[in-house]
């Protein structure tokens, strides 16, 4: 007997974005990597470590590795990714994430 499990459909949900500052450049992530201030990462509140994100930021998508925690509801972003995305390098910006 063969069983046979289907995935649902992962559906993109908005959530609130903002860029890592530049102070935790070359700090150790609660994931125990080197933050990277141009390199391509994220923090998320609950995702588990390592679990690819894609963010869509007005039809730019970019697949990001979660490394580290935040404490609020919403996504942070390494500058280097919040720049191939579009997101405002000193602002917050509505992103579209899916994983």
């Amino acid at each position: 007997m063969l069983a046979v499990f289907c995935a649902p459909a992962v559906q993109a949900r908005p959530v609130t974005a903002t860029v890592y500052d530049q102070w935790y450049s070359g700090r150790t992530t609660y994931c125990g990597q080197t933050y990277q201030h141009w390199g391509i990462s994220a923090a998320h509140p609950w995702l588990p470590c390592g679990t690819k994100v894609t963010v869509n930021h007005k039809g730019r998508v970019l697949t990001v590795p979660i490394q580290d925690r935040c404490e609020c509801n919403s996504i942070d972003l390494s500058a280097g990714a919040a720049y191939k995305l579009g997101v405002p390098l000193d602002g917050i910006a509505t992103v579209y994430i899916s994983y």
